[in-house]
């Protein structure tokens, strides 16, 4: 049962890392915003990726699956 949890954990972080790597490298997603904030979104944005990708390597580490 805990292999379940372990393997579904990590399909559903690399799911939100995808998201993540994609609103952070896309460049029209603030369009309609001024440009200092677009820098402030992005910046965030990026850093949810280093935040998922986080999390992601400290399950992998965890995973005993493979």
């Amino acid at each position: 049962m805990i292999d379940r949890v372990k393997e579904t954990a990590r399909d559903k972080i690399e799911a939100k890392l995808w998201v993540a790597e994609i609103e952070a490298n896309s460049p029209d997603l603030y369009w309609k915003i001024d440009k200092e904030r677009q820098i402030e979104l992005n910046k965030r944005d990026k850093f949810e990726v280093e935040v998922w990708s986080y999390i992601l390597s400290l399950i992998e580490k965890d995973n005993k699956l493979w």
